[in-house]
């Protein structure tokens, strides 16, 4: 889905073509660490970032500063002169432009030779500006790895050593333990509401006493004993999910 919203879609722009290589292989370790969906396009020239990104909606950039005919800093104004607010790093071999970095909101830079730990912090940078990426898990599907979109789980249920995958488009089934998928998915929207369920807490419609429904229109239970708990637990997701959009 590019630019569908599930997806940060990033531009290398670099004529060199050893660094630009070097840059992708960070980049693509970092988001592998952080798990969060991308695509990364490469570009040698600003004419060629110009007229790919008059098509597509670049959420982050990575320029070379030094590089013929249009350089980092013109494609960068260029950019900006076009409404865009993504996120724009500088790759140079030189400190001397950081005025003109101020000039056009520049995130960060990265300065020749770069390192990965220098890359890591320009990426997390960038995608703190952005907003929040999607991440994703990858389990095995049909003896597969497949990545699966948080965004997309809606609820997850046990059946012995078989987990159901309850998707907005269709539902998998994976060999893998609910305890296993809990410590994958590592994150606050999901809560393990019963022994052999879990739930994606922004895709809940309503809550009674004993059940979440989800917006698949599943029903799902609590544990008998801490229904109260998990009621507790969803309200004060919420509260707190409201209070950072505030």
């Amino acid at each position: 889905k590019r630019n569908g919203g599930c997806i940060v879609l990033i531009a290398v722009c670099e004529d060199q073509k050893n660094d630009r290589q070097l840059l992708l292989e960070y980049l693509n370790t970092e988001l592998e660490r952080l798990r969060i969906c991308a695509e990364i396009l490469s570009y040698e020239s600003g004419e060629a970032l110009l007229a790919a990104a008059q098509k597509l909606s670049f959420q982050i950039y990575f320029l070379d500063i030094f590089m013929v005919k249009t350089n980092g800093v013109d494609t960068a104004r260029a950019l900006r002169a076009r409404g865009t607010e993504a996120a724009i790093v500088f790759v140079t071999s030189s400190r001397d432009y950081f005025a003109e970095g101020f000039e056009v909101g520049a995130v960060h830079y990265l300065v020749k030779p770069y390192k990965k730990m220098d890359v890591r912090t320009a990426l997390e940078r960038c995608i703190k500006q952005v907003g929040k990426a999607e991440c994703y898990i990858e389990i095995m599907v049909n003896r597969e790895k497949r990545k699966i979109l948080l965004s997309e789980l809606i609820w997850a249920e046990s059946n012995d050593k078989v987990c159901w995958l309850h998707l907005k488009t269709e539902d998998v089934r994976s060999y893998i333990h609910l305890d296993e998928l809990q410590q994958l998915l590592s994150d606050p929207r999901f809560l393990r509401c019963h022994r052999s369920f879990l739930i994606n807490m922004d895709l809940v419609n309503r809550v009674d006493k004993n059940f979440f429904y989800t917006i698949d229109d599943a029903e799902i239970p609590m544990r008998q004993a801490e229904r109260a708990r998990m009621r507790e637990n969803y309200e004060s997701y919420l509260f707190e999910k409201m209070r950072r959009r505030d």
